[in-house]
């Protein structure tokens, strides 16, 4: 099976191999004749920074996959922070967030993550069926977190856990799934975090996943439509 390298490399060669039949090896006179080209840059590489529209239409697009996120608790006043980086609990204790306030997205659809830390555990809940932890090293049982932001807020956010309860920062040494998350958005409601998206990929992968599997072929198929009619007509 053909890899995306080995597809982009068969159209490089063919380019090369179209553009040597046109001039027929014939040096160009410079004077009188003009070479036409084009930047096949944002048709062969999918990068947000080159064609942001692609990505425009992404239901729920601050949260693709490989998404980095932050979450500051509203009541403790702290960031949540994989202890140790990871392989143990979940804590709300720092006053600033770096590595392991970092919080990496694995996206499955537009509401639903499995959410990595910095040394590459999976949050998920302990023997308890409550407290949160990040342990795993398996996605498929860390369990499916979603995120739901304020309607008329979206930095402040709400976390579902995998037993469908909210999580809510305690104290800063104890990160729960107990909450109702029921409660008015306030300041002293603890399944409220304050969010900050602190980097964001934008790819071919990232378009393929956030749009599913229905609609993404219709759009990488009309990126490759306009490159046909770029690079041929």
């Amino acid at each position: 099976m053909k890899t995306p390298n080995s597809k982009r490399q068969l159209l490089g060669i063919v380019f090369v191999f179209v553009l040597f039949i046109i001039s027929n090896g014939r040096s160009l006179d410079t004077n009188s004749q003009f070479i036409k080209a084009v930047n096949l840059g944002g048709w062969l590489v999918t990068e947000g920074w080159i064609k942001p529209s692609l990505f425009d239409s992404i239901p729920n697009k601050d949260f693709l996959d490989g998404a980095w996120l932050q979450f500051k608790s509203k009541t403790i006043g702290k960031f949540l922070a994989a202890e140790l980086g990871g392989g143990t609990i979940i804590v709300a204790n720092s006053s600033s967030a770096s590595d392991w306030e970092t919080f990496r997205l694995w996206r499955i659809n537009e509401t639903s993550f499995h959410i990595r830390v910095f040394n590459k555990q999976f949050l998920g809940l302990d023997s308890s069926g409550i407290n949160l932890v990040a342990v795993s090293t398996d996605y498929k049982t860390s369990g499916v977190f979603e995120i739901i932001r304020k309607s008329d807020d979206p930095s402040l956010v709400r976390i579902k856990a995998p037993n469908g309860s909210f999580l809510q920062a305690k104290t800063q040494d104890l990160v729960t799934a107990d909450s109702k998350g029921d409660g008015q958005w306030k300041d002293d409601d603890p399944s409220v975090f304050m969010l900050t998206i602190s980097q964001r990929l934008q790819g071919e992968y990232q378009v393929t996943n956030g749009y599913g599997p229905s609609k993404a072929p219709q759009i990488m198929n009309v990126c490759f439509f306009f490159l046909f009619l770029l690079v041929f007509l």
